[in-house]
């Protein structure tokens, strides 16, 4: 399931560019947020330009998933 959260926080980060949002409505939003950048990617939009800096953001925002759990 968090493997699932990561790629839907992903395509959140490529269309908000911060990942201050509850798991909820990341996943509310993940289907709308995929074919955004699906026609985006397909217009020649540099979409591997956010990789290094989301996996920053998420090892922050795994780190508050995981904490807030225990």
């Amino acid at each position: 399931m968090l493997k699932d959260l990561k790629e839907e926080y992903r395509l959140f980060y490529m269309v908000k560019g911060h990942l201050d949002a509850d798991p909820a409505t990341v996943v509310e939003s993940a289907d709308s947020y995929f074919k955004r950048l699906w026609a985006s990617g397909s217009n020649g939009a540099p979409l591997y330009d956010y990789a290094e800096e989301f996996e920053i953001a998420w090892k922050n925002k795994h780190n508050q998933l995981t904490n807030s759990k225990t």
